[in-house]
C-alpha cells in the first residue's frame, strides 16, 4: 500500500527568482553547445603553432664550450651564432667570474616568427609547483632579425643567463632545491644583470632611461623597476660598473647568493645600505641629464594629433607623396592596425587590421612596412601571417586590394620601398643572410643587389643627380660588391650609409658616411641632389642631411703602347723594365669617385625614432617619444640647415673607452709580432663619473702600489689545464621580456666588453653531424596529492557505496623531454595513505608537426567494502584500464580543436567471503568514446593561484557500450544504447589593485541517452576530509553508468543535488594582503598567502529541468530509504525543495611545506535558509 500526499512549496523558494531564471537559461545553452565529468582541474592550455616542416631535419655543431643546433636554411645563422658564442664567452665569462664546465646548447632558429613555433618551454609555469625539482639547465635559443650585432646581443645575454643560474641557484640538484626556497631575486636584479653582460650602455638604452628620469612619473628606483625591470636593473649596474668598477658586480653576486639578501651583500661590497645606493643612482642619472637638457632642444615642428589613447607603440610611417595623408601603424602586443589619416581634416581610415593579442610570446615589431606607390594613389603593406608573408596594395581611386605572396625565398623583410609603379626595393633575409633586393610586382621576380653576409638595411629609392639609385644602411667595411660567404669574421661593425646607382655602369658602391662609434640609419630622399637620414653620432639620434660629392681618389700613370696596349701603373712606379722602343705615350691621370657630404640639422633632447618625407611639397614628419608618448612632429625639411649637436656624457664615454681599447689592440698586435706567447692585457679601467650620493659618500682608498691587490691574483701552474667532459644537463625557458616604446628603429648594440686579443673561432664544416633525437629527465616528484585523474568518472553500477573524494596519496611522477621538446614521456604512480588500491598512468605526447598527438594509458584498482548489506561485509575489487588518444588541431596560441577517443574497462570482481559472492560472477564493462573540444585560454600566471585572462572550452562526447573478447570464444558486440554529454566551462580573470584578481566560473553539463552521469554537487575538490550527504536521495535508475563530483559549491557537503545535469557559479576576490603589508618580503608564505572572499550557486538535477515534479529531489519515503514493495506499507511524500543552493563565505590560501593549502569556511543557503557553517581544506590551487 503505498499512500501520496502532496506538501506546499516552503516559503521563499527560489524558483521565480532571477538567479533560477539565469542558472536555467546558461544550462539549456549547452544542450546546443559541444563535454563529459567536468572538474575544476580540467585541462585547458595554449599551443604552439607548426606553419611549415622546416624543423623536420636538424644539424648539431660542437665547439669548446657549445653545443649548436639549427635547421634546414638556418645554416649560416647556426655558423654565425657558433663564432658569435665563442668569441663572446669569455668576455660574459670576466665579468660574472665563473666558470662552467657543461656545453652550453644553444638552438637556432631564423627569425622570430619561426622561434614562436619552437615547442620549447610551453608547459604552463605554475602547473604541479609542489615538490617538483625543475633542474635549471643551459639550454637558450636565438633568432636572426637582419643584424648580427643583435644575434651578438642575444648570445651573450644567454649565456649570461646560464651562468647566473649556476651562480645563483647552484649547479648541483641540493643547491638547485636550496637556494631555490630561500634566494627570492627582484625581477630587475636577475634581469638587469642579463642585459647588462647582453650589451654595453647604448644610445637606445639613454634615450629609454632619460626619457623616464626627466618625466613627472619619475619617483623612485623601487617603482621604475616594477615598471621595467629589464631597463632599470640594466641602468642600476651600468651605474655600479662607472663608480665602483667591473668586478663589483661579480663580488656583488657573490655576497648576494652567499648571504641570501641583496641587502647584504651592498653592505658588504659598497658599504652602504641598498636604499642609499637606489638613492644615488637615482641622483645620479638625474643630475646627469637635467645637466645635458640645457644643451639640447626639443623638437618645434607642428606637433600631429593622432588616437593613440594607450600608447601603443608606432612601428612604422609613411608620409604620402603629395603630404596631405600619413599612413602608420600600430602593434598592440601582436595585434596590428593600420591607419591612413588626412592630415588636413584630421580623420583617419583604418586599412588593415592583422594578428591577435599575444602576451605569453615576444612580440614581433618588424612587421608591417609600408610604402607609397610613386603616383600617390595606392599604398603597399607587406605583412606576416602564419609564416607567409603578403604584399598588399591597396587603390584609393577604387578603395579595393590587391594582396599576393611574396617569393617564398624570403624568410624575413626588413624594409621596402617602391622604386617605380611596378618595382620595390627591399631589404630582405634569404638563407640566413639581409641583403638588397630589387622586386618585381607585376611578374613576382627577385634580382638581387647584394649577396654576401654583411647585413644591408634600411634600403629605400632614391633619385641622385637625375639616375636611380639605392640608399641603404650596412655594416660592412668597404665598398666592394663581390659575393662574400661567411667565413671567420663576423660583421659587427657599425652601420654607415651606402648609394648603389642602379643606372650606372659599374656596379659599385659609394660609401656616404664613415663615422667612428656611430650608426646611421632611416635614409630617405629629398630631391635629385639631398638626402636625410638620422645618426646617432651625438649620443641621440639626430637628423641629418648630405648630398653627392666627386673627389680625387687618386692618380694613375697611363702606358699606351705602340701596338695599342695600355698599361694601368702607380704613380709612383716605375717603368724601367719595359722597353722603352715599345712606349708610345706616357701620362697620369685623377681617378674620381663619388663620396656623401654630410652635416647635423637638428640637436635634439630625444632620439628620432622614425623620418619620413614627401619631397614634393617640401614636408617631413618625424617621430618622437617624448614622456613615454608617441609625437609625430610635421615640419619643412629644408635640408642645407645645419647645426652641431652636444655629445651627451654617455657617448664622450664610448669614445674614451673605445679609443683606449683601440690601443691596447695595437699593443697586442705589436706584441705578436714581436714575441709569439700572447700577453695578457688587463681589461681597461671603467670611466668614472661623479657619485652624487644624498647621504656622505663611502670613503675610498687611494691607489697604493705598494699594497697587494687581494682581488686580483694570477696563479701560474706548470701542468696543462684538464679539460673537463660535458654533462648532460637539463633545460628550462626564461620568459620573454615585454618590450615599452618599440619603433621600426632597431636597437643598436654597442661594442661590448670583451677579451683582448682573442683569435677568431674557426668555423669547421666537416664537424656538422645531424642531430639524433635524445631524451634528458625534466623533472622527478614525489609529492602528497589527491588530485581525480583522467576526468574521474567513477564506474557507478555495482559500487557498494556513494561516490568519494580520493584519499590523499603519494603521487610520484617523471617527465622525459627531447632537446627540441618535441617528445614528452611522463608517468607515474600513486598510493593512497589508506594503501588501498593504486593508480598508474603514462603518456606521449607527440608536438612535431601541425597536429598534436597524445598517446596514453591509465590504470586504477580499488577495493570496496560494504558492511551494510549483511553481518558478514562484503569486500569487492575494482579495475580500471583506460588507453586514450587525443589529437590537437591549434588555430593560434590560445584557440583549438581536439578529439579524444577512448576505450575503457572497467572489472567488479566480488572477493569470496562465503559461498555467495564466491559464485557471484564477475562484473565487466566495456565502453569506447568520442570527445570533441573547443578550447580557447589565453590566461597567464601572473603569481601562484593568480591569474589573469579568460578561458572557456565547449565540448561534446558520445560513449558507446560494447563487448569484445579477445579469447577463445572471439565477441565483438556494440550492445545497445549510448551516453552523450555536452557541456562548458568558461573562467574570467580580472586583476585589481595591482596584485589581486576577481576570478568568475560558470560551468554546466548535462548527460543523456540509455546510460547517463550521475553529478554531485557539493563541497570542493581535492577536500582532504571529505563528507557525503546522506539525506538527499540516490537515483536508483539503471541507467547511470558513471558518477563524479560537481563542484565548487562551499558551505555544503558532497551532494546537496544529484542528477544528470548539473550547472554551477563560482566567484572568488584572492588578495594577497601581505604584499601590500610587506611589499618586500622574501618569505614564500607572506608572499603568497591569500585573503579570500567566494560566493558559489549552483544545481543538479535529474529530468528535463531543475523545477520538474519528477526529481526525485522532491520525494521522500518513509520509513527513510524504503522503495515501494519493500514493506507493507509506505508514505511517498512529494514536496517542492528548492532546486538552487548557494553559498558563500571566506577563505584562506598559503604555502605550508611547499603545498598550497585552501581553507573556506562558508555558509550555505537552502531554500533561503542559511546552515549551519562548513569547513573546508583542501589541497591544490582554486580554478
Amino acid at each position: 500500500m503505498q499512500i501520496e500526499t502532496i506538501l506546499p512549496s516552503l516559503p521563499g523558494a527560489w524558483k521565480s527568482g532571477r538567479l533560477a531564471t539565469v542558472l536555467f537559461a546558461v544550462v539549456s545553452m549547452c544542450w546546443s553547445l559541444p563535454s563529459q565529468a567536468q572538474l575544476i582541474n580540467t585541462e585547458f592550455g595554449k599551443n604552439r603553432v607548426q606553419f611549415h616542416k622546416d624543423f623536420a631535419e636538424w644539424s648539431q655543431y660542437q665547439s669548446d664550450n657549445f653545443q649548436v643546433y639549427w635547421y634546414g636554411e638556418a645554416r649560416y645563422v647556426g655558423q654565425a651564432v657558433t663564432q658569435l658564442a665563442e668569441q663572446e664567452f669569455a668576455a660574459v665569462q670576466n665579468i660574472l667570474e665563473h666558470r662552467m664546465n657543461d656545453r652550453i646548447e644553444i638552438i637556432v632558429y631564423v627569425d622570430l616568427t619561426d622561434l614562436k613555433q619552437s615547442n620549447i618551454g610551453s608547459e604552463e609555469v605554475f602547473e604541479n609547483q609542489t615538490g617538483q625539482t625543475k633542474i635549471v639547465g643551459n639550454k637558450m635559443f636565438v633568432y636572426f632579425n637582419g643584424d648580427h650585432n643583435d644575434l651578438k646581443r642575444q648570445v651573450r645575454e644567454g649565456i649570461a643567463s646560464v651562468f647566473l643560474n649556476a651562480m645563483l641557484f647552484g649547479s648541483n640538484l641540493q643547491e638547485i632545491v636550496q637556494n631555490a626556497v630561500l634566494l627570492n631575486l627582484p625581477p630587475w636584479f636577475k634581469d638587469g644583470l642579463i642585459g647588462f653582460c647582453g650589451e654595453s650602455w647604448n644610445t637606445e638604452l639613454d634615450n629609454q632611461l632619460r626619457d623616464y628620469v626627466m618625466s613627472d612619473e619619475f619617483e623612485s628606483f623601487e617603482k621604475f623597476a616594477e615598471e621595467n625591470p629589464k631597463l632599470a636593473g640594466h641602468s642600476f649596474w651600468h651605474f655600479l660598473s662607472l663608480n665602483y668598477g667591473t668586478s663589483t658586480v661579480s663580488n656583488l653576486l657573490y655576497l648576494t647568493r652567499i648571504n641570501r639578501s641583496i641587502e647584504s651583500g651592498f653592505l658588504y661590497v659598497l658599504g652602504s645600505s641598498y636604499e642609499q645606493i637606489t638613492a644615488s643612482w637615482a641622483l645620479f642619472y638625474r643630475q646627469r641629464y637635467l645637466n645635458e637638457s640645457k644643451e639640447f632642444f626639443s623638437n618645434t615642428g607642428d606637433q600631429i594629433v593622432f588616437k593613440n589613447k594607450r600608447d601603443l607603440p608606432v612601428t612604422e610611417i609613411a608620409l604620402s607623396p603629395d603630404g596631405k595623408k600619413l599612413a602608420y601603424a600600430l602593434n598592440e602586443i601582436g595585434k596590428i592596425k593600420i591607419y591612413v589619416q588626412d592630415l588636413e581634416t584630421g580623420e583617419r581610415e583604418q586599412l588593415m587590421k592583422n594578428g591577435f593579442r599575444n602576451v605569453i610570446q615576444a612580440t614581433d615589431y618588424e612587421y608591417p612596412h609600408l610604402a607609397w606607390n610613386p603616383s600617390g594613389f595606392q599604398l603597399g603593406i607587406i605583412y606576416e601571417r602564419r609564416d607567409v608573408i603578403y604584399l598588399t596594395i591597396h587603390d584609393f581611386t577604387t578603395d579595393k586590394d590587391i594582396t599576393e605572396p611574396l617569393d617564398p625565398q624570403y624568410q624575413r623583410i626588413h624594409s621596402a620601398d617602391f622604386v617605380d609603379n611596378n618595382t620595390m626595393v627591399l631589404s630582405g633575409t634569404v638563407r640566413g643572410l639581409s641583403d638588397i633586393f630589387l622586386y618585381f610586382t607585376n611578374t613576382r621576380q627577385t634580382q638581387r643587389i647584394t649577396q654576401d653576409f654583411w647585413d644591408d638595411l634600411d634600403a629605400v629609392s632614391v633619385n641622385l643627380r637625375g639616375q636611380r639609385g639605392i640608399i641603404f644602411s650596412s655594416n660592412r667595411p668597404d665598398t666592394n660588391m663581390y659575393t662574400r660567404k661567411l667565413d671567420s669574421i663576423v660583421p659587427q661593425n657599425d652601420y654607415d650609409l651606402y648609394y648603389f646607382n642602379l643606372d650606372g655602369e659599374k656596379k659599385e658602391l659609394v660609401r656616404l658616411t664613415n663615422t667612428e662609434f656611430a650608426n646611421e640609419r632611416n635614409p630617405i630622399a629629398v630631391d635629385t641632389t639631398w638626402y636625410v637620414y638620422t645618426s646617432d653620432e651625438s649620443g641621440i639620434y639626430n637628423r641629418s642631411s648630405g648630398y653627392l660629392e666627386d673627389y680625387i681618389a687618386y692618380y694613375e700613370q697611363v702606358v699606351r703602347l705602340k701596338d695599342g696596349d695600355s698599361l694601368l701603373l702607380h704613380v709612383d712606379s716605375s717603368f724601367a723594365s719595359i722597353d722603352t722602343a715599345l712606349i708610345d705615350t706616357v701620362f697620369t691621370r685623377a681617378v674620381v669617385k663619388t663620396r656623401g657630404v654630410n652635416h647635423f640639422q637638428t640637436n635634439y633632447d630625444r632620439n628620432i625614432e622614425l623620418i619620413s618625407a614627401a619631397p614634393r611639397v617640401d614636408k617631413m614628419v618625424e617621430l618622437q617619444i617624448l614622456n613615454n608618448e608617441y609625437q609625430l612632429v610635421s615640419k619643412s625639411l629644408n635640408p642645407a640647415e645645419k647645426l652641431t649637436p652636444k655629445p651627451t656624457q654617455y657617448y664622450i664615454n664610448l669614445i674614451s673607452l673605445e679609443r683606449r681599447k683601440k690601443s691596447l689592440e695595437s699593443a697586442i698586435s705589436k706584441a705578436r709580432e714581436e714575441i709569439k706567447p700572447t700577453p695578457i692585457i688587463e681589461e681597461p679601467e671603467p670611466i668614472y663619473e661623479p657619485v652624487y650620493e644624498p647621504e656622505p659618500a663611502v670613503s675610498q682608498e687611494e691607489s697604493d702600489t705598494s699594497k697587494v691587490d687581494i682581488d686580483n691574483y694570477f696563479f701560474q701552474t706548470p701542468f696543462d689545464e684538464k679539460e673537463m667532459p660535458a654533462k648532460e644537463t637539463q633545460t628550462v625557458e626564461t620568459p620573454a621580456e615585454p618590450e615599452q616604446n618599440i619603433t621600426r628603429q632597431r636597437t643598436i648594440v654597442q661594442p661590448s666588453q670583451y677579451v683582448l686579443g682573442k683569435e677568431p673561432f674557426r668555423f669547421k664544416s666537416s664537424r656538422i653531424i645531424p642531430y639524433r633525437l635524445k631524451f634528458r629527465t625534466d623533472f622527478v616528484t614525489t609529492n602528497l596529492d589527491n588530485n581525480i585523474l583522467f576526468d574521474g568518472l567513477n564506474s557507478f553500477a555495482g559500487t557498494p557505496q556513494e561516490f568519494s573524494q580520493p584519499p590523499p596519496g603519494i603521487l610520484m611522477k617523471a617527465n622525459f623531454k627531447d632537446l627540441l621538446e618535441d617528445y614528452i614521456i611522463e608517468g607515474g604512480v600513486r598510493i593512497p595513505t589508506t594503501f588501498n588500491g593504486s593508480e598508474y598512468f603514462l603518456f606521449l605526447d607527440d608536438k612535431k608537426n601541425r597536429w598534436d598527438k597524445r598517446y596514453a594509458f591509465y590504470r586504477r584498482g580499488q577495493r570496496y567494502i560494504d558492511d551494510q548489506s549483511s553481518v558478514i561485509p562484503k569486500r569487492s575489487e575494482g579495475l580500471t584500464n583506460i588507453a586514450l588518444l587525443q589529437m590537437r588541431y591549434p588555430f593560434d596560441i590560445y584557440r583549438s580543436i581536439r578529439a579524444t577517443g577512448t576505450f575503457r574497462m572497467d572489472r567488479l570482481t566480488q572477493l569470496a567471503t562465503d559461498a555467495t559472492t564466491l559464485n557471484t560472477p564477475i562484473f565487466r564493462e566495456q565502453r569506447i568514446g568520442l570527445k570533441l573540444e573547443y578550447v580557447f585560454d589565453n590566461t597567464i600566471d601572473v603569481a601562484l593561484n593568480i591569474k589573469n585572462g579568460t578561458r572557456y572550452k565547449i565540448y561534446s562526447e558520445i560513449v558507446k557500450r560494447i563487448q569484445v573478447n579477445l579469447g577463445d570464444d572471439f565477441q565483438f558486440d556494440l550492445g545497445e544504447g549510448y551516453m552523450g554529454v555536452v557541456g562548458f566551462d568558461a573562467r574570467h580573470y580580472q586583476r585589481f589593485l595591482k596584485h589581486s584578481v576577481l576570478a568568475v566560473r560558470g560551468a554546466g553539463a548535462t548527460s543523456f541517452g540509455s546510460e547517463k552521469i550521475l553529478y554531485y554537487l557539493g563541497a570542493t575538490e581535492n577536500w582532504i576530509f571529505p563528507k557525503f550527504n546522506t539525506t538527499i536521495p540516490i537515483p536508483s535508475s539503471d541507467s547511470y553508468a558513471y558518477q563524479t563530483i560537481a563542484a565548487n559549491l562551499r558551505g555544503f557537503e558532497m551532494n546537496i543535488r544529484n542528477g544528470n545535469s548539473f550547472a554551477v557559479f563560482n566567484t572568488e576576490v584572492r588578495i594577497p594582503i601581505f604584499r601590500y603589508i610587506f611589499p618586500k618580503t622574501n618569505s614564500g608564505f607572506f608572499k603568497n598567502f591569500q585573503a579570500v572572499g567566494f560566493f558559489d550557486a549552483g544545481t543538479a538535477w535529474q529530468g528535463a529541468n531543475p523545477f520538474s515534479k519528477e526529481n526525485p529531489l522532491n520525494t521522500i519515503y518513509i520509513p527513510e530509504g524504503a522503495n515501494p514493495g519493500e514493506v507493507p506499507v509506505t508514505m511517498k511524500v512529494n514536496y517542492f525543495r528548492d532546486p538552487i543552493v548557494a553559498g558563500y563565505g571566506f577563505g584562506a590560501r598559503f604555502l605550508l611545506f611547499g603545498y598550497l593549502i585552501r581553507m573556506d569556511y562558508g555558509w550555505g543557503i537552502e531554500t533561503r535558509e542559511v546552515q549551519d557553517p562548513v569547513l573546508h581544506i583542501s589541497l591544490g590551487t582554486d580554478f
